[in-house]
């Protein structure tokens, strides 16, 4: 299947205006997203992904969650309605079994568990790395997927994203104290977010007013 172009026929419009700059930004090793419920920080990360995927053949993209029993109804499902929005899922390999997404030009995405990991031990040259609800995991098991990251391939990343955390979670200090270096922090609410239906939108505006953080 490697080797097959595909061209996407892109617009501003499909972008939160929030999140727009960064879609061909790779000028950081580390992309950390916090944003509340309905924000649209993971559909994001999963569009600038597959376009990532498709303007560089041969990526090899892993994408994890803290489970691997919450995988095929998160990550996997998000990058698949993403497939279909770009109209281009017919033309991938899926294997529901192995949980791997093959795009047109080669590139892979690899969905796993991080309580996988002998598994994950044996997987090589990862360019790129996304950690949905990183706050479920302990920091030494990011920062070892942050060393997994090898290879010949150019702007390799590491993407994390999760919801507003207390200051007691390793997190905070990890991205508001004592960041790494090439450290891109972008933070976000359900307001920057333009496609959410209004019944929604009104529901977490009351949740705002009746328990206000």
């Amino acid at each position: 299947m490697a080797d097959k172009p595909v061209q996407l026929n892109l617009s501003k419009g499909i972008f939160n205006k929030k999140f727009f700059p960064l879609v061909f930004d790779y000028s950081h090793r580390w992309e950390v997203y916090k944003g509340s419920a309905g924000s649209g920080k993971s559909h994001f990360i999963s569009q600038k992904l597959i376009i990532k995927g498709l303007n560089d053949p041969g990526r090899r993209m892993l994408i994890c969650r803290r489970y691997g029993s919450t995988v095929r109804e998160t990550v996997w499902q998000l990058i698949l309605e993403q497939l279909r929005f770009f109209q281009i899922e017919h033309l991938c390999s899926i294997n529901k079994t192995e949980r791997t997404i093959e795009l047109p030009n080669g590139t892979q995405f690899i969905f796993f568990g991080l309580d996988e990991e002998t598994k994950l031990l044996s997987l090589q040259n990862i360019s790129d790395v996304w950690v949905e609800e990183v706050f479920e995991c302990r920091r030494d098991v990011v920062e070892q997927l942050n060393l997994r990251m090898r290879g010949s391939k150019s702007n390799q990343q590491l993407f994390l994203s999760f919801n507003p955390i207390s200051a007691a979670h390793w997190l905070y200090d990890f991205c508001e104290v004592n960041p790494p270096k090439n450290f891109l922090y972008h933070q976000s609410t359900f307001r920057d977010n333009a496609f959410l239906p209004a019944p929604y939108v009104e529901s977490l505006e009351d949740l705002c007013r009746t328990n206000p953080v």
